[in-house]
């Protein structure tokens, strides 16, 4: 089989790709020929407009391959994906696992048609074997083609749905790669209520500009420097100001000597999130003034803790996750294992925010605690006193409910709408 393009089919960065792409856990059982990932590889990784097809080569998989070309679906996706190795190597992959298994379902169909039996290669390789059948084409033969064509149409437009959540989650820095090497899980994980609606929240969260918000930050780091203002500052000049004395003295009496600022170090978070079975139930988000939806209350508490997790990053801080039923389940500090918890999470089980109040009390003192619940639980007047004497700077966000005794004792925020910025503005 040749290559269909106008190509320099040496290049190195190609053929990497294209290694790539077969070494892929879902293509690696499939008898797929090198020059095919090739030439799948480059019309998405090259802007369409630069593609060019080779006009002395006549074959069934050029015309497989200009028909996917001329789509409208193909066209955006390659908007999307083009110039980026990443994404490209993504749409690759499905569009050749796409076309193998459209194919192996054609090739069936064909065969009992035609009332032929299926051969040993017919199996092994199923788009060599249409591509040799569509070299001289039957009606029957054609229409098969063309439903393998608009199977890579559709699965170009599903690809393009994948990028809105691999963008949303790129925006915070989540390491998606790890995720894309396995396509199908990733897929599976994204087509979810939950994550379908935490997807779109990260949009929406990245159109208020996370950049612009940070939070409060408390006592001591050194972040920058700045002239002498006032006396009590001396105790910050910088080490190097003492290098001579003389000089040092003159640059004290004119107030020119450089100070440390006293912005501080960034204040850690340990959110509480309630995975209880309530938390899968809906909640208005509303899109914009005039419109809304119902969305799962999980999926923007998720969203808000990923938020909050990118935000502190960026300005060196950390956050502990920790999600909640019944019980307290174990710390999460990695913010890829964070990331993977939150795509995985189900709403499950009762609600017993006695054991987060125990659990804050035994674990943390300095660090910022939020609740974010939704269940309405008897709490102990005797768990309440022990959190209130650790002097623990602890908020509890309610939606769409409320506990008269923690609110009598903490800063306690209630939600009655959506609202995934919310970890950002406590």
């Amino acid at each position: 089989m040749k290559g269909v393009l106008v190509e320099d089919y040496s290049n190195t960065t190609y053929r990497a790709l294209a290694r790539s792409v077969l070494s892929n856990f879902l293509l690696k059982n499939k008898r797929i020929p090198f020059v095919m990932a090739m030439d799948s590889s480059i019309i998405h990784l090259k802007p369409w407009s630069q593609i060019v097809f080779n006009s002395a080569v006549k074959s069934a998989w050029k015309l497989i391959l200009e028909r996917y070309y001329e789509s409208e679906a193909y066209k955006k996706l390659n908007s999307t994906v083009a110039g980026d190795p990443l994404l490209a190597k993504y749409a690759t992959i499905h569009f050749l696992n796409t076309l193998f298994k459209k194919s192996k379902e054609q090739l069936k169909q064909l065969r009992q048609k035609l009332q032929q039996e299926l051969t040993k290669k017919d199996e092994e390789d199923p788009v060599g074997s249409l591509i040799e059948l569509a070299e001289n084409p039957s009606p029957e033969v054609a229409g098969a083609v063309q439903l393998v064509i608009s199977a890579l149409e559709k699965e170009a437009e599903e690809v393009l749905e994948d990028i809105e959540a691999i963008e949303s989650f790129s925006h915070l820095g989540v390491p998606v790669a790890q995720m894309l090497e396995k396509p199908d899980e990733f897929r599976k994980k994204i087509r979810e209520r939950i994550v379908v609606h935490l997807v779109k929240f990260l949009w929406k969260l990245k159109a208020l500009d996370l950049k612009t918000k940070a939070p409060t930050l408390v006592g001591g780091r050194p972040l920058g420097v700045k002239r002498i203002q006032r006396w009590s500052e001396l105790t910050s000049v910088l080490p190097f100001e003492y290098l001579d004395d003389d000089l040092l003295s003159y640059k004290i009496a004119s107030r020119s000597v450089r100070v440390s600022e006293r912005h501080g170090s960034i204040q850690n978070y340990v959110i509480y999130l309630d995975k209880s079975g309530s938390m899968s139930e809906s909640i208005i988000y509303r899109s914009s003034p005039t419109q809304y939806e119902y969305v799962p209350k999980i999926s923007f508490a998720a969203a808000s803790a990923l938020a909050l997790a990118y935000q502190l990053r960026r300005v060196g801080g950390k956050m502990t996750l920790k999600l909640f039923d019944t019980e307290v389940h174990d710390a999460i500090n990695d913010f890829s294992q964070l990331v993977d918890t939150l795509l995985k999470i189900r709403a499950d089980s009762g609600t017993n925010i006695n054991n987060v109040l125990e659990d804050a009390v035994k674990h943390y003192r300095d660090e910022k605690i939020v609740v974010v619940t939704d269940g309405i639980d008897e709490v102990s007047e005797e768990s309440v006193k022990k959190a209130k004497s650790a002097n623990l700077d602890i908020t509890f966000i309610f939606i769409k409910t409320d506990n008269a005794l923690l609110r009598k004792n903490f800063r306690c925020i209630y939600i009655s709408e959506a609202k995934p910025s919310i970890l950002l503005d406590v």
